[in-house]
């Protein structure tokens, strides 16, 4: 009876593992950029150990989150020590109110890079809403300033928006900033020969959205 007990709960314990994997690999296969998911793959299996192991407990949703704990008999609430909200994984990688800031680095971490890259591209012109760039308001205007502009010789507009969340929510931010910059889209383009807007969603595991091959064809061009 003891051992059945124990056979059970392993089952369980395994049975929840690969819900938890078949949420994350669902949102990918429905979402994700597929030309970019083999390179995924290849650069998870090159990081180091703790980084790797990292992912995997991610992708299991094993991390030790307070809800996890709770659930595992190691801790009294699943609640969140800074907003009392349930501390699930979602909510430590993109949803708790206290972590703006950590969430703000993130972002801000890959548009530096993003910026960085783009200044050597010598003939087009750059603005990047980050310290030490000029503002994409001097173009947009003060309502909408979206995360980096670049003007090709020829005056083509790429309009480079960038979002980083959780998985099962990469195609939702596609269609929030779709529509959030819609009418820029239009009203810029009187003053370029052409717009494009360059939709860039990505997960904190670096998960691409579909979306993202108009950034893979902005690439290509300039």
């Amino acid at each position: 009876e003891v051992l059945k007990d124990i056979h059970s709960g392993q089952e369980d314990k395994l049975q929840r593992r690969l819900i938890c994997q078949g949420s994350f690999f669902s949102n990918v296969a429905k979402f994700s950029l597929s030309q970019l998911n083999t390179l995924w793959s290849a650069a998870q299996s090159k990081l180091p150990k703790d980084i790797f192991n990292f992912t995997v407990r991610y992708i299991n949703s094993s991390l030790p989150t307070r809800k996890n704990l709770t659930r595992w008999g190691l801790a009294s609430s699943p609640e969140c020590s800074f907003c009392l909200c349930p501390k699930t994984l979602l909510h430590v990688v993109a949803g708790c109110q206290s972590y703006l800031q950590r969430f703000t680095w993130r972002h801000d971490s890959i548009l530096n890079f993003l910026a960085e890259t783009f200044q050597t591209i010598n003939p087009c012109r750059l603005y990047a809403d980050l310290p030490g760039y000029k503002s994409p308001s001097i173009i947009t205007g003060d309502i909408y300033r979206p995360d980096l502009l670049l003007i090709t010789p020829n005056e083509d507009l790429y309009v480079v928006e960038l979002t980083v969340g959780f998985e099962s929510n990469l195609h939702n931010n596609v269609e929030r900033k779709k529509a959030k910059y819609k009418d820029l889209i239009e009203d810029q383009r009187s003053q370029f020969s052409s717009v494009k807007f360059v939709n860039s969603s990505l997960s904190s595991l670096d998960v691409f959205d579909k979306e993202c091959f108009n950034f893979l064809e902005m690439l290509d061009t300039i």
